[in-house]
Order: structure tokens, then sequence, then C-alpha cells
């Protein structure tokens, strides 16, 4: 829409300055990414069909469709069948559900459990570790999520905390450390995804291999360092008064697995050791092969880094011509807000985290309702941050103190993706960030609407611009 000049505020020196600022940081942090094809799949069909009725019925009690059933189950399949993965795979799912029906009786949640378990390893690349796979497992739980339940419905508390409690427990299987403030079924998912440390002998030496096989791209030595250092490390884990602690975190857990895990992990210990020994003058794993692989991997990173350098140079210019103009271009309303030109019949976004949503958002949102004809206030979710109130009681509370304004062209969602994926699902024309001063915000702003601004013609699209609020100054110490 076009911003009369009594709205439009020519972004200051300051703003420019925080503008060039953000470039090198940009061309530094957005660079073509080269997506390799997926590894081969080999997918065990039998496991695959022992699990996908638990999977159906699980969906179906959850009230997901039965066509985004179907495409979740081809992907958990698929990422658990990846010939790089060993013990990461549908079999270890169907241990997990089997220790699950042992101990039904002490599971409270049991949808949470089982929704965990499908998709705690869903991201598993032992060349990336932890907590990489942790995250990018939850970030695809989101996909998931965002997907059984669309946010464009209030899905409610019970959804929210469901949504946010698996996250938290996805993103806890990176150390299996638990608090006193954990719940019980996390305490005891934990202790069922570590339940293979205290099987029978015979069982655990084919684990140990598992993990070796996952890992067969690390030399022998290095290998028998890391592993050996790890398990110690498990087993001297002291509890914060100094007193001897537990593998396990539930009562039952320690009674049934803890010595047998002790017994299995002090001669895996003893062996790594062993083999750590008679390394001696042999290569372990860094003979002519694992030399030749080297020499490969350097040329190959070579020849990335000249590809990188291009690119950079192609980023930063790109930054340069398209930059100035979006820091001297964006639209910028200044508060007190002057009355808003008639409705424009546009759809416009405001995202933020609304955490917590407060007078300053109301007023924004009020403000663009009457110059648009939808505004969406966009939630944005975050699977790296732990959020004391759920997004989606955020998106409650938002919504009822919309309601109670009278207000009824605003609509709020919660969205894990990026921002402009969903503006543009809806046919946003601009989307809003709300701005304290540029002093406190501008920097963080200022790269978000550069990488914004060149992301999305990664994907095939036109920017969608971004455009400021400025909030209440009596609320600038409010988030």
């Amino acid at each position: 829409m076009a911003i009369p000049p009594c709205q439009r505020d020519k972004p200051s020196l300051h703003v420019a300055v925080l503008s060039l600022l953000v470039l090198s940081t940009v061309a530094h942090r957005i660079t073509p990414r080269s997506f390799a094809t997926d590894p081969w799949i080999i997918a065990d069909a039998e496991l695959a069909a022992k699990l996908q009725p638990r999977w159906e019925a699980l969906c179906t009690e959850l009230g997901v469709e039965s066509s985004s059933q179907r495409k979740w189950w081809d992907i958990i399949v698929r990422r658990h069948s990846e010939t790089r993965r060993s013990y990461h795979t549908l079999a270890h799912l169907e241990e997990l559900f089997l220790h699950i029906d042992a101990f039904e009786a002490l599971v409270d949640d049991k949808v949470a459990v089982s929704l965990t378990v499908f998709f705690h390893d869903i991201v598993y690349n032992p060349r990336a570790g932890s907590p990489k796979n942790e995250r990018r497992s939850a970030g695809l739980f989101c996909s998931f999520s965002q997907e059984a339940w669309p946010p464009e419905k209030r899905n409610g508390i019970a959804i929210g905390d469901l949504v946010a409690k698996v996250q938290r427990w996805i993103m806890q299987t990176a150390t299996h450390k638990t608090t006193l403030y954990d719940d019980d079924d996390c305490k005891l998912f934990m202790d069922l995804d570590m339940a293979i440390l205290g099987s029978d002998p015979k069982r655990y030496a084919r684990y140990a291999q598992q993990i070796r096989n996952e890992y067969i791209h690390v030399p022998e030595a290095m290998y028998c360092k890391a592993r050996a250092s790890f398990l110690r490390s498990a087993m001297d884990e002291c509890l914060p008064d100094g007193r001897p602690g537990y593998i396990f975190a539930t009562s039952i857990f320690r009674q049934s697995h803890e010595q047998q895990a002790r017994e299995n992990m002090e001669r895996e210990v003893a062996q790594l050791s062993e083999r750590l020994r008679n390394c001696g003058s042999k290569s372990c794993g860094m003979g002519v092969g694992a030399a030749g692989a080297i020499g490969i991997a350097a040329a190959a990173t070579s020849s990335r880094s000249l590809c990188a350098t291009t690119a950079h140079a192609g980023v930063a210019v790109g930054v340069v011509a398209f930059g100035l103009r979006l820091a001297f271009g964006a639209r910028f309303v200044r508060h007190p807000y002057p009355e808003p030109p008639r409705d424009d019949g546009n759809v416009v976004v405001l995202a933020g985290s609304y955490n917590p949503p407060h007078f300053g958002h109301l007023e924004m949102l009020r403000y663009l309702s009457k110059a648009h004809a939808k505004v969406v206030a966009v939630i944005g979710v975050n699977p790296r941050k732990t959020y004391h109130v759920s997004a989606y009681q955020r998106q409650e509370i938002l919504a009822t103190m919309i309601e109670h304004l009278g207000i009824r062209n605003v609509d709020v969602v919660v969205w894990a993706g990026f921002i402009f994926q969903y503006a543009r699902s809806v046919g946003a024309t601009a989307m809003y960030r709300g701005i304290r001063t540029w002093t406190q915000d501008g920097f963080g702003e200022k790269l978000l609407e550069f990488e914004n601004l060149f992301i999305q013609p990664v994907f095939g699209n036109w920017p969608i611009p971004t455009a400021y609020l400025q909030g209440d100054p009596k609320l600038s110490a409010v988030s």
C-alpha cells in the first residue's frame, strides 16, 4: 500500500550504518548449499509392517488426516532405513515399543512417549553428532506438527503442551540427563532409550559393533579413545552432592539394568583399551585406503572453498546492490500511529515470539487491522529454545485478547518454519516486524530482513518485503 508521508520515517544515518554492518554477516551466513541426494535406502519391510499399525493408531487418536499419516510414515521408514545406520534403525524403534509394552503401567502419557519414539532419531548423521542431530529431529517433528495440526486452527493448549513436551524430550536425548523437575514419563523414556546398555552380554556386543559401524569413518585409535571416554563419563556420573550417581533415572531401571549396564560398559572399555594398545605401529584405520580418502576429502574441500569464495563474492555484490535500497526503502511507521489509510484489500503478517503477548502487540495489530483486509499474527517457534509458556498457550492468550477487542480480521497462528513460507501461503504482501528502537533491535532486525531478502529467491520466489512498526516507547522494556 502507499504510505502517506506522515507515516513514513526515512531511516536515519544510524539505521543506514546498522544496515551496512550486517552486510558482511549476511554474506557469510547465506551461501548456496549443495543438497546431496538421499543415501541409498534399504527398508526392512517386515519391521515396517509391524510398526505401521502403531503409527496409524497414534495418528488416528490425534486426528491426523490419512494423507499426512501416509506421507510421514514414508518419511519415518526412509529415514530409519538409511544405509549409514546400523543401530538407529526401525529395529531400535521396535525394541523401544516392546519396552513400552512391558512398562505400560508406568507410562502416564503414552501418546507423547510414542511420538518421541518415532521422531527422536528421525535425523541421524554420525558425522554431525549431538546436539545437531537432536535439534534437526526436533525441527522435523515441528514440521510434522504443523501439518498434523494446521496453524490456521486454534489447536488448544493441550496440543501445544504435547508438541512442546515431545520437542523437549527429543532435545534431551542429546545427553539423556534428567533433573528433579522432569516428569516421570521423561525419565522413563530416557531409560528406555538407554536400556540397551543393560542388555545381556551377547546383545550388548552386537550393539557395540553396530555403533562402531555407524562411526566407520572415524579412525580406530580415535574411536577407541572417544568411545572409552564416553563410557567412563557415563559410569562416573556423580550426584550434585558428590555421591556416586546412576546411569538410569528411574528406580525400576536402576534395579533391573544398572548392574548389568556397568558390567557391559566396563567390559567394552577394557576391549577398547586392548584394541588401542594393539594399534601400536599399525595405521589403525589410517592406511592407504583411509589416506586416499583423506586426500580426496582435502581436494573436495579445496574445490568447495573455491566455490564458496565465488558464492561469497556473488552474494556480497547482491547484498550491496539490493541491501542499500532495502535499508533506505523499508516501511517504518513511528509511534504514535497516524490514522491509517482505508483498507487496501491486502493480507499482511506481523511475526514475533509474542512472549508474552502484551498491549504493544495489540496496538500494532489494531493499527494493521484498519489498514489491511486481513492480518495474521504469526507466533514463530524456534525448536532450539525452551519457552516457559508454549507457543500454543500464547496463541490462546493472544487470540482471546483480540476477541475482547472486537477485532475480526486478525488471525493468530503458530509456525515453526521460515516466516516468509507462511506469508506466501496466505498471499501476504508484507511481513511486519515490531521494533522498540533501532538502537535496541536494529542490528538483529536488519540482519533478519536481509536474510529474508536473499533466502526467498533460493526457494524460487520474489522476496516479500519487510516493514516495521515502532512499539509504544512506554513498553520498551518489554520484549
